[in-house]
């Protein structure tokens, strides 16, 4: 193993273990040291690659927000209306299955970043942001929208919605249950916003 290689395995180890720790207790509670102790590494090589502990956690959580993304892009098809929401859902289900960690991360960089990281955390997340109104888009156009709706003003509309959905999750997110509940309720909500506005056929 060279030392760009070496390099790269120590940096992924330190990741690994900043994830399970920023999952598990979140970004405040989180403890460098254990992230050290977890990850067998020392605090000074930890600085060599991070140079604080916020800068690990917004490496994690971008590493979160990109590979998800990746994730439904690389699965998602050219279904319409009811189908390709089910479908983005049932998607989204798969990766936090598949990624407990990740989903633990996920939800708390989406429900209650930390107020000195808020901006940072929307930067990182744009790219998904920017997809998933991409799959909204696609949804709208399945069918007739009321002339009187403004599809810019209805996308922002439905994210307030879905912010007030996800506040009533921050004091019980935390068990994989809740994690799986809070993505069910988003599908429905996300369905009745939409099929309460687009005409029946």
């Amino acid at each position: 193993m060279n030392r760009e290689e070496k390099n790269q395995h120590t940096k992924e180890k330190i990741q690994r273990s900043a994830v399970t720790e920023f999952a598990l207790h979140g970004y405040e509670a989180a403890s460098m040291n254990a992230i050290c102790h977890r990850g067998a590494v020392s605090k000074g090589i930890v600085y060599h690659y991070f140079d604080s502990k916020e800068n690990l956690y917004l490496d994690c959580v971008e590493a979160c927000f990109r590979e998800l993304t990746v994730y439904l892009k690389q699965r998602i098809t050219d279904a319409k209306g009811q189908e390709m929401l089910s479908q983005y859902f049932n998607l989204r289900m798969q990766f936090f299955r598949k990624n407990e960690e990740a989903a633990q991360l996920f939800c708390g960089a989406v429900l209650f970043p930390p107020d000195t990281l808020k901006e940072k955390i929307a930067d990182q997340r744009r790219e998904f942001d920017a997809f998933n109104r991409k799959i909204l888009q696609s949804i709208i156009c399945d069918g007739p929208v009321r002339k009187d709706i403004n599809e810019a003003e209805m996308i922002r509309v439905f994210e307030a919605f879905q912010d007030f959905l996800n506040a009533g999750y921050r004091n019980v997110i935390g068990h994989k249950e809740n994690l799986l509940r809070h993505e069910i309720d988003c599908h429905n909500a996300l369905s009745i916003f939409l099929y309460g506005i687009i005409k029946r056929k």
